[in-house]
């Protein structure tokens, strides 16, 4: 089971549900499989139309709850959340204060140094375009590509970019392609479903699911390295 000794990711959870800019966090520095919180979410999830779970094996800093993703952080009036899978050694940190990471993993740099790439665009409107962030997200997916294992989901408040490079192997030192699988339906499931290593759905007209492992038999599609999906409401950009 995910999130457990035995699956090679005990060292954390969490999952984030948007709603209307915002999202419901919640996180624990615990094995999923022993998590009462965890069971109940799987019954009793609050309806969202963008999810994001993560559960976590250290690569770098101790088991603690500022080390447990999905992270997250305010820009341009929206709330932002990111989870990556994999190891990108040697990141620097930001210099803005509101970007300076809570823990010390490389995965929250990631992400700190993502928004800060990101911070002229949206200081100029909320609402940013499409391809104007895509543009941005490219070229720094590139770089982190260049430095390590750069899988990641990051949610905007208006577009959710999954990026697939290659997947940390659990008790191995080594990473592998592909880093990502898809599963896409044009028609809404019977509902969200985030139970991954990481995973993002939406659950509208059209259901999409990223996760870094098929979750089923469903008929998930692996995702070539460096690909960047781009989804809103489930629907592929």
């Amino acid at each position: 089971m995910r999130g457990s000794e035995a699956a090679g990711n005990p060292d954390g959870w969490g999952v984030a549900y948007t709603e209307e800019g915002d999202a419901r966090i919640l996180r624990e520095p615990s094995p999923a499989v022993d998590s009462p919180l965890v069971t109940f979410l799987g019954s009793h999830g609050p309806a969202s139309t963008t999810i994001l779970s993560h559960v976590r094996r250290a690569t770098l800093g101790a088991r603690s709850l500022p080390n447990t993703q999905p992270f997250v952080r305010a820009l341009g009036g929206q709330t932002h959340i990111f989870a990556h899978n994999g190891h990108v050694p040697s990141l620097e940190v930001c210099e803005q204060p509101w970007l300076q990471p809570i823990g010390d993993t490389d995965s929250e740099r990631m992400f700190c140094l993502l928004l800060a790439s990101l911070e002229p665009l949206w200081r100029k409107t909320h609402a940013p375009s499409l391809e104007a962030r895509s543009e941005i997200i490219t070229r720094f997916a590139e770089e982190m590509r260049s430095r390590g294992a750069a899988n990641f989901v990051y949610f905007d408040g208006l577009t959710l970019f999954a990026h697939s490079h290659r997947r940390t192997v659990p008790g191995a030192a080594i990473s592998t392609a592909p880093g990502l699988y898809l599963l896409h339906t044009e028609k809404g499931s019977s509902g969200p479903h985030a139970s991954g290593g990481l995973t993002t759905i939406g659950a509208c007209a059209a259901q999409a699911m990223v996760a870094t492992m098929p979750l089923d038999d469903e008929g998930w599609q692996p995702l070539a390295e460096g690909e960047l999906l781009r989804l809103e409401h489930g629907a592929l950009r």
